[in-house]
């Protein structure tokens, strides 16, 4: 078998519903995952026999199954870059994303982003190459981020995305002091009328949003925050401060200013805690702070 295929293997327990199909759905299979299991070359072992989905299990047997094999698309061609390689196994990887590198290309672009740099590694390695975005950054935003390695992990990443089983953490260096120190953000986000590629605090017609932050130094012009994302919306931390009167330095777009001192938002996705979908295990995975936010921070300490 090629290593293409995802193997996941269960031993099953007493509390386990016993027909096969109703085990998955139990194990939070969507039905396009089972159709594919089904019907694109997907295969069910229990106790190294083939079986179907209406076969009943007993308490012990041990369920192996093979993901389908998945085509990974054209529209991302593989490109060789550097993979700063936080945390991989067999189900996902977690790089450490550069500032200046979009996640994933635009329709029309050929430069090369996140997503082709990925692609690239993983099939040098002979892995299944198909892309799984679970979250991305903005381009100028450096940090963690993760890609599943087959539809299935992507789809159990999706269902705990904002809840306390997937915690994202940035920080953020911004203009003057937060007042209170601390706190929660909780403005709705909307496209900005002006501009379709912007963000803006929409009463009528955006989404809700939620931020919480935490000041941990203040220096005479500037701030250092830590904050944490409890939804998942384009350009969140990045309008939300600036919603407060407090725009991340650097951040052009939204603070209205050039900064010589950083040529980017000073933004980074330092930290993740993500239960791991398959194992369960916590993973509290960081990504040490980049060179040009070190430096931006010893300037404002002066």
């Amino acid at each position: 078998m090629s290593r293409n295929n995802r193997y996941l293997k269960f031993t099953i327990k007493d509390s386990d519903k016993k027909i096969i199909r109703k085990f998955l759905e139990h194990h939070r299979f969507s039905s396009s995952q089972l159709h594919n299991l089904k019907n694109k070359g997907g295969q069910i072992f229990v106790n190294h026999k083939q079986r179907h989905f209406n076969f009943k299990m007993k308490t012990g047997d041990s369920l192996l199954i093979v993901l389908n094999g998945e085509q990974p698309s054209d529209l991302i061609e593989p490109m060789p870059g550097k993979v700063d390689v936080v945390y991989e196994d067999e189900y996902l990887l977690v790089v450490n994303k550069p500032p200046g590198l979009a996640s994933l290309p635009a329709k029309a672009r050929s430069s090369k982003t996140m997503a082709n740099v990925v692609k690239y590694y993983l099939e040098k390695k002979h892995e299944n190459s198909s892309i799984h975005l679970v979250t991305r950054l903005d381009r100028d935003t450096s940090g963690l981020m993760v890609f599943a390695k087959n539809s299935y992990t992507h789809s159990l990443l999706d269902q705990i995305l904002h809840s306390e089983g997937f915690k994202k953490y940035y920080l953020a260096l911004v203009y003057g002091q937060m007042d209170p120190a601390s706190g929660l953000i909780d403005l709705p986000i909307g496209i900005d009328p002006k501009a379709f590629y912007l963000r803006a605090i929409d009463w009528q017609k955006g989404k809700d949003s939620k931020t919480m932050y935490e000041t941990v130094e203040n220096f005479k012009t500037a701030s250092f925050l830590k904050l944490k994302l409890l939804t998942g919306r384009t350009h969140q931390i990045r309008v939300h401060l600036s919603a407060m009167g407090h725009p991340i330095i650097g951040d052009e777009m939204y603070s209205h200013q050039k900064d010589s001192r950083i040529n980017r938002q000073a933004l980074h996705c330092y930290e993740l805690e993500i239960i791991h979908p398959v194992t369960k295990k916590l993973l509290k995975l960081t990504a040490p702070i980049p060179q040009d936010m070190v430096l931006l921070r010893s300037a404002l300490k002066g």
